[in-house]
């Protein structure tokens, strides 16, 4: 049964690099891509003479669902005659936080995609993580904006630590791709030592993996000063991994919420898909 991701697509300035490296991606695990187009609906602000009127309000509103329907008309367009599953979806984020709009979108999706944070938009791509993380219930994959050619996951590193989030992303990493691969995928259960030298941690999920059928090593490793973040990703470089599986963790439930320092490295470092679940 084919699969749908969701992505979102917040300005047009994200189009290009996210929109083709998601779309290779969903294809190459037939899925269907799902582009999330969004209208933000500003909160009425008070200002010192009252509201705006009524008709200016509607005029805005207007005006701003126009414009992100015509962005979807115009990447409609652009992906007529591409050889792939796709759809357009125009969310309406009326008084409410586009991202967490999105989020709340995409718990009827298998798996959201979100682009790697980085230059002006950056903050905005935080915001879109964060919210579907913490709010959607569902898997979210950041793909690096550079040096990446989507292909089919095969060799899976899993950081593991002994927590919920991580059994949630192994099993989430499990749902969407051991079953569409027509090889036995591999498995590399990492753990870093940060100092409690449990020679036994990552046995048990290594044994429940190889019960499962799946090809699986344990590796342990000294972080040796390094921060978990490059220790994980130096490792996935030497093996080859395609994907690179954490829990993802934070410290509030604010809506301003701050990420753990793993996550937030890796979402600053990574340069392979990294399937974050919580």
């Amino acid at each position: 049964m084919p699969k749908e991701f969701l992505v979102p697509v917040p300005t047009a300035s994200d189009e290009d690099a996210v929109i083709d490296k998601a779309l290779a991606f969903a294809g190459a695990h037939d899925a269907r891509l799902t582009l999330y187009v969004p209208a933000a609906i500003p909160t009425p602000m008070a200002s010192p003479w009252g509201l705006a009127a009524d008709t200016m309000i509607a005029e805005l509103y207007g005006t701003i669902e126009r414009e992100a329907h015509a962005r979807a008309d115009g990447l409609r367009q652009r992906l007529r005659d591409v050889d792939a599953a796709w759809d357009i979806r125009v969310g309406r984020a009326r008084f409410s936080d586009p991202s967490l709009t999105f989020a709340q979108e995409a718990r009827c999706a298998d798996l959201a995609i979100v682009g790697q944070p980085h230059g002006v938009d950056a903050s905005n791509w935080h915001d879109y993580f964060s919210a579907t993380l913490f709010e959607s219930g569902r898997p979210v994959l950041v793909l690096p904006r550079r040096g990446f050619e989507p292909k089919p996951i095969r060799r899976v590193l899993l950081g593991w630590k002994p927590t919920k989030e991580c059994a949630r992303a192994v099993h989430d990493a499990l749902a969407q791709f051991a079953a569409t691969q027509a090889d036995v995928m591999a498995v590399d259960v990492v753990v870093v030592d940060e100092g409690d030298n449990d020679p036994e941690r990552g046995a048990d999920v290594a044994a429940h993996l190889a019960h499962r059928g799946l090809a699986v090593t344990k590796t342990a490793m000294p972080a040796a000063g390094k921060s978990v973040a490059t220790t994980l990703l130096l490792h996935a470089a030497a093996t080859g991994a395609d994907l690179l599986v954490v829990g993802g963790y934070g410290h509030s439930r604010l809506r301003e919420w701050v990420l753990g320092g793993a996550t937030r490295d890796l979402l600053e470092q990574l340069e392979l898909p990294v399937l974050f679940s919580r």
